[in-house]
């Protein structure tokens, strides 16, 4: 019965239960390696705001240089820190999407004399990266959009790491000063680093062909593969997750609904083929392109698992081994 003492008592357990939960997933747990995630929860404002924080404090604090690649841009506290690193002496450089030039934001910092380059061409400069001081990089599924902020489900991380600052200037120059989108010099050897101690590969498309690794990476993984795909239309990454799955792997992917139904989407066919496939429950976007295997590498960064990504758009991927990292966007992921 509804008033059973019993019954009673286990539903204020099972509540306190949840708020404990809630509340220690709010605050992202302090990083020892120089490596910290943040994620977007619409369900969370406080969840949003302290990585909302976390990102005005870095750029308020730049001393020396920001540049700034994303696809869309109109938050107006991170215009406002952008005012206050170029105070403290800071040069400001900002490459978007050309679709994104017309928001009012931009176009009130080009007149304030910000230098801001949109790419000009069909495919798209999806980068979503933030170098600061040339030492730390913040990259994700971010846009810096009230949208992404609010009302979907994303990912940001905090890198601390000079080597790596140095290969995304390489990238953000190549696109800010010669002009070149769609393409650059490719890493090669260059992609693998060390950050803090953790082993990681870094990628940019199309130069650097990020389904090559990520396919490797996959073949190489020897218990469980979790997936959150806002876009997957990847021929060879479905191939590469059923065989996964015929060998014994754990594999389990959420999918956003709404991209799901869209043509070429793999939903169904991993669905039809047994998968443990599900579409996610947010009213906002899913908006994660993130590969955790083995629970200790994650795969991430502002590539979608699609053909378009991989060869016609401007898109970075990073591959970390890192169980910490690996354990917060695993947290994300259940």
């Amino acid at each position: 019965m509804l008033d059973s003492p019993r019954l009673k008592l286990r539903l204020l357990i099972a509540l306190s239960l949840l708020a404990f939960l809630l509340v220690a997933c709010e605050e992202p747990a302090p990083s020892s390696t120089g490596i910290q995630a943040y994620f977007t929860n619409p369900a969370s404002s406080s969840q949003n705001q302290a990585l909302q924080d976390a990102l005005l404090d870095s750029l308020n604090n730049a001393r020396t240089s920001v540049d700034i690649a994303m696809y869309n841009f109109n938050l107006l506290e991170a215009g406002n820190a952008l005012r206050k690193a170029r105070s403290n002496g800071a040069a400001v450089r900002i490459v978007v999407d050309s679709d994104a030039m017309d928001n009012k934001l931009l176009q009130q910092l080009r007149r304030e004399g910000f230098e801001v380059l949109g790419d000009r061409r069909e495919g798209l400069m999806h980068n979503k990266f933030i170098v600061i001081d040339g030492k730390t990089v913040w990259t994700g599924s971010l846009n810096l959009t009230y949208g992404g902020l609010t009302n979907d489900e994303n990912n940001l991380v905090r890198i601390e790491s000079p080597d790596l600052a140095e290969r995304y200037t390489e990238e953000f120059n190549e696109m800010f000063e010669e002009d070149l989108f769609g393409g650059g010099t490719p890493l090669g050897e260059r992609s693998a680093l060390t950050l803090n101690g953790n082993r990681a590969w870094l990628y940019f498309s199309p130069e650097d062909v990020p389904s090559q690794a990520i396919l490797e990476r996959i073949q190489q993984t020897q218990t469980s593969i979790n997936m959150l795909a806002y876009a997957f239309t990847l021929n060879d990454l479905r191939d590469a997750l059923l065989e996964s799955a015929h060998r014994g792997l754990d594999v389990r992917i959420v999918f956003d609904a709404g991209q799901s139904t869209a043509t070429g989407s793999e939903y169904q066919t991993l669905k039809n083929a047994g998968l443990d496939v599900r579409l996610d429950g947010s009213s906002g976007l899913m908006h994660h392109k993130v590969i955790i295997l083995d629970g200790k590498t994650v795969i991430f960064g502002s590539y979608n698992f699609t053909r378009s990504a991989d060869v016609n758009n401007d898109e970075n991927v990073l591959i970390v081994e890192n169980a910490e990292l690996a354990k917060q966007f695993t947290r994300t992921f259940e």
